[in-house]
Order: structure tokens, then sequence, then C-alpha cells
């Protein structure tokens, strides 16, 4: 089995073969092609607004298939072993959708994959979710009413993240108000150069955090105004704990792909 991860519309709802995996970020365990060649995955996205997109998840040919001609000694059995056992080829692991065309479309969030789906994560609520901070400095968190008030009698005050790199927390299911400023440091392919970019404003925002699973506060600016916001990606607990992945790479994928959210800069004139 693999495991595949999608990236789609900031706010819209990812389905694999009619199930729903997802909400802007997906990702599910799936068969290889080596055990079934015929297969094929089906991914559909829906967002408010826009026209569905249906796709197929496309298969690509190992590396290390070419290899075994390149570097092994009977490399010519080997070739053969795996072209007819079907072990050549493994799905795209990772798949990104775009939405371009405009509709009166709007999610039915009363389907029975979508109920399903509200079902399975709410059952998780009471888990702690991991969660990774990504593209900001200076940044503290703290619980709070959905309108951003410190709950009264609260022992959570406000904090900072932890860890190895100052970039992870543990959070309970609930309102969170994370402030920041952005900060992104983005090297090329080679490593040898790197371009800094940091906002002049800070930002401050309450997100609605669900409990279990792994999630990422992203960063984010507005190159207009200069001014810092966040926003969540999040994969629930149910989905998470089937992926081989363990937490802790499951949400260094989810903050690697903080700004590859479709439609960034509207997502940032309503913030």
């Amino acid at each position: 089995m693999q495991v595949i991860f999608v990236k789609a519309p900031a706010d819209s709802h990812i389905y694999l073969d009619g199930e729903k995996i997802g909400e802007t970020f997906g990702a599910s365990l799936i068969d290889s092609p080596k055990k079934d060649p015929n297969k094929q995955y089906k991914l559909r996205i829906e967002k408010d607004g826009f026209e569905p997109k249906e796709i197929e998840v496309t298969k690509e040919i190992h590396m290390l298939f070419g290899w075994n001609l390149i570097f092994l000694v009977g490399a010519p059995i080997g070739f053969a072993v795996d072209y007819f056992s079907g072990s050549y080829l493994h799905y795209n692991r990772w798949v990104e959708v775009n939405l371009d065309q405009k509709s009166n479309f709007k999610v039915n969030l009363n389907s029975e994959s979508n109920q399903i789906y509200i079902q399975k994560r709410d059952a998780d609520q009471k888990l702690p979710v991991t969660v990774k901070f990504n593209k900001v400095e200076s940044v503290s968190y703290e619980k709070t009413d959905s309108k951003g008030n410190p709950l009264p009698n609260s022992s959570e005050g406000r904090k900072i993240p932890t860890g190895d790199y100052q970039d992870e927390a543990t959070l309970s299911q609930g309102y969170y108000k994370i402030l920041g400023f952005y900060y992104s440091k983005d090297f090329n392919s080679s490593y040898t150069n790197s371009v800094t970019r940091v906002a002049k404003l800070p930002g401050s925002k309450v997100l609605a955090i669900p409990g279990g699973g792994v999630g990422a506060i992203c960063g984010a600016m507005d190159e207009k105004t200069n001014r810092t916001t966040f926003y969540w990606i999040h994969l629930p607990e149910f989905i998470s704990k089937k992926l081989g992945e363990s937490i802790y790479m499951q949400s260094y994928y989810i903050a690697k792909h903080c700004e590859q959210l479709f439609d960034l800069k509207k997502y940032l004139s309503q913030s």
C-alpha cells in the first residue's frame, strides 16, 4: 500500500472514490498498482462558487525500475520481475488540484459522505492535536472563546511553541488566538542562496482548532500592506492514524505546503 497527499483550494472538500478525505489538504492510504494494476482512483474537488473537478490519480514509473538496468547485476531479471508483477508502477504521491471556473455551485454539506466525515472527525474531538507553526516568528498562542477573549478562570495563559525548532505545540479542541509576524526564508534548489521576507506588521487571528490528528498554523503576508495573518490546515485523527508516516512527518508535510493553497490573495483580503 502507499500514501497519497492532496493539495486543493482553500476551503474545498476532497473526495477519493466518493469518500471524503479532507478539506483543503487531504491524505489517504491506498492499494499500490502492484496489488491491482487495473485499479483507477478518482479524486473529486468541490468548493462553493467553483465548478467541481474530477481527476484520476496518475501512475508513475518507480525510479528503482530504471536502476535495475543501470546499476544492478542481473538487471534483466529484476526488470522483468518488476514489469510483470506491476511493482514498477506507483501512484503519484503528491496531487495538486486547482479550480479556475467560477459557478453557482454549492457543496452539499448534508451528503452522506460529508456527514460520515464530520462524525468521524468529531468522534476524536477530545484527543490532542499535534500542531506545527510555519513561516512565523515571535509567535504565541492563547486559548480563548470564539471572539478571542481569554477564558475566565483558565489556567491556560499565553504560550509559545516548543520543540527542537520552537515550532511545535500540542493543543486541545477549542479557539486559539494567534499572535506573531510572518517570516519566510526560502532557499534555492542547491541551498546556495536564500530569500528572506518578514512582515512589517504583526498579525492576530482567532482560529478554531479541532481535536485529534495533526495540523499546521501557517503564517501569511498581505504583499500590499505587509500585514500578517494566519490560517489552519488539518488532517483528522481517523485519517492520520492510518497513514504509514509518523506524526512528525505528517505535520512536516502539511506545514511545507502552507503557501501553496489556491487563491491565497483572496483569503488574505478576507482575513
